[in-house]
């Protein structure tokens, strides 16, 4: 199903985006400093120039210091109080802008999360419509495999639940049987013979979702429409559309995955792991900036950065989940996100904070937790 890792990948994904929006927010909050100390061309009264420069450059570096700094405000002392005035309406800008971001971004982490599953639905309804394109006297609308999965009652619940349906999507159904089922030397050797047995029915819908669904131009095109997140979650999706068809030739039967008490669960881990990086974001820095001592902040690559304070966030707020897991998960996830020498980067840094933060008892471990951790 939707594993912890999808969660992760997706607490990464989403943290990244908040952190694009609070830099564009941080900008657009600059604009206002330079705005507010612009000339006014329309006044009659004469403009001190130099003046109103100083200010800008005064407000826009305070504000600056401000949000980089991890101990608190910049002491205010003898600034001017127009400058004050100004900065008092940058800082309203930029907390409105980033809560905002933040609740869109909370909510959506958990709909791009619950994507995964919906096309998992939709993959399976397509293989019924396009077995619903070949005539009856095609071996491939008698296949008793996708049969099942058309007889399912737990499939035509989940679809109707979450809206999964192709009525508005004909012509994508004609334009793959066009392109990849017609002329296709696999389909067409499938369709030469009869009697087919349910290891052979099974067989070639592996093809079709390997190869063609998950693999076809068209249906790539289609899909990345639906979820920006479609490359990153084809291998979930295959996993999960071959885990349901695996028994077939032993059982006659298809497992349709649900979203169950299990995925409950993995919603509160992904919601905790979203908003506990950003609410605690200052503090995670001052966990990690003495371990990086050696490394200078602006080289380190944004989504290394991410996933540390990700995996520092896991490491304090989930007692029962094996320090050895969150690295190893975390190394994973960089790998396919980062750099080439990222996962060396993050292991070494996460060995140096999880001593320090052990020893200071801030990472505590309970039950399961406790596991590989000697």
């Amino acid at each position: 199903m939707l594993n912890r890792r999808l969660i992760r990948i997706r607490a990464m994904q989403t943290l990244y985006a908040f952190e694009k929006a609070k830099g564009a927010n941080y900008l657009l909050a600059q604009d206002l400093i330079a705005e507010a100390f612009a000339p006014d061309l329309n006044s009659m009264e004469k403009q001190d120039k130099p003046k109103l420069l100083g200010f800008q450059k005064l407000a826009q570096n305070i504000f600056q210091e401000e949000v980089l700094n991890l101990e608190g405000t910049p002491d205010e002392a003898g600034v001017p109080s127009e400058v004050k005035v100004v900065l008092q309406k940058a800082r309203e800008l930029l907390k409105n802008k980033n809560k905002k971001d933040f609740e869109n971004n909370s909510l959506q982490c958990l709909i791009n999360a619950e994507k995964v599953y919906d096309q998992y639905l939709y993959l399976l309804t397509c293989l019924i419509e396009i077995a619903s394109k070949f005539s009856d006297n095609q071996n491939f609308s008698q296949n008793k495999l996708i049969k099942a999965l058309a007889a399912s009652k737990e499939l035509e619940h989940q679809a109707l639940k979450r809206g999964i349906n192709w009525d508005k999507e004909r012509t994508f159904i004609n334009k793959l049987h066009n392109e990849a089922f017609k002329k296709n030397i696999h389909i067409d050797e499938y369709l030469e013979k009869v009697n087919h047995t349910s290891e052979e029915d099974v067989v070639i819908v592996k093809y079709i979702i390997k190869n063609i669904l998950l693999k076809h131009e068209a249906a790539e095109e289609f899909f990345e429409k639906m979820n920006i997140f479609w490359e990153e979650d084809k291998e979930i999706l295959r996993t999960m559309l071959f885990h349901t068809v695996k028994d077939f030739p032993d059982t006659g039967n298809v497992e349709i995955e649900i979203l169950d008490d299990v995925w409950e669960e993995s919603k509160d881990f992904l919601k905790v792991l979203f908003c506990e990086t950003v609410k605690e974001d200052k503090q995670l820095m001052r966990y990690l900036v003495p371990i990086l001592k050696n490394w200078e902040m602006d080289r380190i690559i944004e989504t290394d950065r991410i996933l540390l304070k990700m995996a520092t966030t896991e490491l304090i707020n989930f007692p029962s989940i094996p320090i050895k897991v969150t690295i190893n998960e975390i190394i994973e996830i960089s790998k396919n996100f980062s750099s080439l020498k990222s996962g060396q980067f993050i292991n070494g840094i996460l060995d140096s904070l999880i001593q320090d933060l052990t020893k200071k008892g801030i990472i505590k471990k309970s039950g399961r937790g406790m596991l590989d951790n000697k």
